[in-house]
């Protein structure tokens, strides 16, 4: 109500309720900072460039865990340090992992002697020296010994993947790559399942590319993308359906960085290229680059103040593409000037409002 006040002040007139002619004087245009431009012809479809943020895709980490409760007794990596697949992380004190071991040797004896006695006794009933009887008892013996094995087994892999040696166990790098996080300190107790190391593989980052409801609409899985002062390139790989805290649609992209200069968290310039099929499929050949403050949307139509002798008309358009600062539309004769200062001026007294 105050925008619409101060625009009839202005004009010293009455309102003109979606009016096809906006009719202003030179002095009015100035007093409302009504400024024009030209559109300009675009040969060439321009990149959409945005803020993104450089990240890690979960399948490019591994984390080393204590797989029971122990003590840590030694730590032989650091965060930034780059490791090789199987390097040693660190080393647990763990009570229980003797005896496991214990228990596994002994199942796998257990199991060797009764498939031993197996194979005997299969040999001498087919000889006909002995009771079917007794090989059935054998079988069974064989069979029991073999699930004592998988449970030994299983109790052992519960205890942790890596080096063992006596009660102690070396965690070691499922993954070549570079340990990003440490949270295990020498002498410091852990409880099973806690996470110690965290090593990445940073010859696979992506990207997350927070984008307008009206951005997102120009933006389609496959797109490509580049990233502004780097050979760093990769593809539009997701939209997520849902907006964030901040209403913007999420879109993720993937990333092949052959410079390895990126790092994760990192803030970047990026450039997605292509037409989104959303937003009228193949650029038209007649399409026109306006400043992105040219446009205004009445329901869900964009429009442009075009400037004529009389005053400015308001001209539906159609939007190809726009980034922060340009929009492509058709829609346009060659050579229109569009407001690009003061439009909410003009958009008030076009609706009334």
């Amino acid at each position: 109500m105050i925008t619409r006040m101060l625009v009839l002040a202005l004009l010293g007139a009455a309102p003109a309720f979606a009016a096809d002619v906006l009719p202003l004087t030179a002095a009015q245009k100035k007093n409302l900072g009504i400024a024009t431009v030209a559109a300009a012809t675009q040969s060439a479809s321009p990149a959409l460039t945005y803020t993104a943020r450089v990240t890690l895709p979960p399948a490019s980490v591994r984390v080393a865990a204590a797989a029971g409760a122990g003590l840590v007794t030694q730590l032989h990596v650091q965060a930034g340090d780059t490791v090789k697949r199987g390097a040693p992380l660190v080393t647990l004190s763990m009570p229980g992992l003797a005896d496991a071991q214990n228990a596994l040797t002994q199942a796998r004896l257990r199991s060797q002697l009764a498939a031993s006695n197996a194979a005997r006794d299969e040999k001498l009933f087919s000889e006909g020296l002995i009771a079917e009887s007794r090989l059935r008892a054998t079988r069974s013996e064989a069979q029991s010994a073999r699930a004592g094995l998988a449970a030994a087994q299983s109790a052992m892999s519960l205890m942790g993947t890596g080096k063992v040696s006596g009660s102690a166990i070396t965690l070691t790098a499922p993954i070549a790559g570079v340990v990003t996080e440490s949270v295990a300190e020498p002498g410091q107790r852990v409880d099973a399942g806690m996470a110690l190391v965290k090593v990445a593989d940073l010859s696979k980052l992506a990207l997350e590319i927070p984008l307008s409801t009206t951005q997102a609409r120009q933006v389609a899985v496959g797109q490509s993308v580049t990233v502004a002062d780097s050979e760093a390139s990769g593809r539009v790989t997701a939209l997520l359906p849902q907006l964030s805290a901040s209403q913007s649609v999420l879109a993720r992209a993937s990333l092949v960085d052959p410079q390895k200069r990126l790092r994760p968290g990192q803030s970047v310039q990026v450039a997605i290229a292509g037409v989104s099929a959303a937003v009228g499929g193949a650029q038209s050949t007649h399409s026109l680059v306006v400043p992105a403050t040219a446009l205004v949307w009445k329901a869900s139509q964009p429009y442009v103040f075009v400037e004529t002798a009389q005053g400015f008309t308001p001209t539906p358009v159609q939007l190809i593409r726009q980034n922060a600062s340009q929009a492509e539309v058709t829609g346009l004769a060659a050579g229109s000037r569009v407001a690009a200062k003061g439009v909410a001026a003009l958009k008030a007294q076009w609706l009334g409002e």
